[in-house]
């Protein structure tokens, strides 16, 4: 009989593939493998996100939004993918302003990292919500859907002319759109609340029990984000929408410990130490990153600061690296 963790997840990993090099891209189970042996969970994400993929490399551009809480592998996913077609560009959205605007972040200036002669890239706009949120300026004038009207073009498969400078020289280059897949990532986190608010509701009477909704317990749908904002242009180009499950404090126990995407393993291939977190560290550090509702990038924040401190004490002590850590 098989001894179970202590948090007794049922979690087993799709194919064993943890290897860029042994999917074939050419078949879309196999790219949905290698993405949930890398993630955890978010099934259905990676499930899309390997039909984009294999769409992509057959030469089938798609367009794909990705809603939920943040610090649950919507960003994760794009760096798996990145393993699998290099040509992958992650652009934080937030930064972004349109053209002829004060700000150095144009919203094609990612351009400038393509090759021209290979323009079939994989862009994700990561923080896309941010984008999408109205906010206007000084003048009344909406600044959000002057931005995402420049995501259009880029939708639509234009022809944009993209200027570099390189040893003093002006050189200029023809970029085709037509060819890139767009991922769109965000939380959307003002319209799960709104939502949740909205289902949630207050007993009446005695016998009544008041139920308050959490946010992301209901999907987002296209229709959802364009009432938080998003142009009915860009939502008509939108191939899919998937909602990203926030994680239980269950899953962060687990992800702390034995999955390949655990923060852990990748601090020990970092620092180049092997570390020992007992159970009652690891349940205080997965129950902080539960409640923070910040994700794993807490978890693998508050890991990072622990490590440090105890490799600057080793120092400071005996001025020697140190291999092994234990963490209490």
């Amino acid at each position: 009989m098989k001894k179970k963790n202590f948090y007794e997840t049922d979690y087993i990993p799709f194919s064993g593939k943890t290897n860029p090099m042994d999917v074939d891209l050419m078949n879309p189970t196999n790219i949905y493998g290698f993405l949930q042996d890398n993630v955890y969970k978010q099934d259905e994400y990676c499930k899309k996100s390997a039909m984009l993929l294999y769409n992509h490399a057959r030469g089938i551009p798609s367009r794909l939004i990705v809603c939920g809480p943040s610090g649950n592998g919507k960003t994760l996913v794009a760096e798996q993918i990145k393993k699998l077609w290099p040509k992958t560009i992650i652009v934080n959205a937030a930064t972004l302003t349109k053209e002829g605007w004060v700000g150095s972040n144009k919203v094609s200036s990612f351009l400038d990292m393509v090759d021209s002669s290979e323009p079939d890239y994989i862009v994700v706009f990561d923080e896309f919500d941010k984008i999408v949120q109205p906010h206007h300026s000084s003048s009344g004038e909406d600044a959000s859907a002057y931005i995402q009207s420049e995501f259009l073009k880029l939708l639509e498969g234009e022809q944009i002319k993209v200027v570099k400078r390189e040893m003093g020289k002006e050189i200029v280059s023809i970029i085709d759109t037509s060819k890139m897949s767009f991922i769109f990532c965000g939380s959307f986190a003002v319209k799960a609340n709104d939502i949740a608010k909205k289902n949630s509701t207050k007993a009446i009477g005695f016998t009544g029990v008041d139920y308050d909704e959490k946010p992301y317990s209901k999907e987002l749908t296209i229709n959802d984000i364009i009432d938080y904002g998003l142009i009915p242009e860009i939502a008509s180009r939108v191939s899919d929408v998937v909602n990203v499950k926030p994680l239980t404090l269950k899953d962060y126990e687990y992800l702390l410990t034995d999955h390949p995407a655990s923060p852990v393993k990748k601090i020990e291939e970092d620092y180049q130490v092997k570390l020992h977190i007992t159970k009652k560290k690891l349940r205080a550090i997965a129950k902080e990153a539960y409640e923070s509702n910040l994700g794993v990038r807490y978890a693998n924040s508050k890991l990072r600061r622990l490590v440090d401190l105890q490799i600057f004490d080793s120092f400071e002590h005996s001025n020697s690296e140190i291999t092994f850590i234990d963490l209490k």
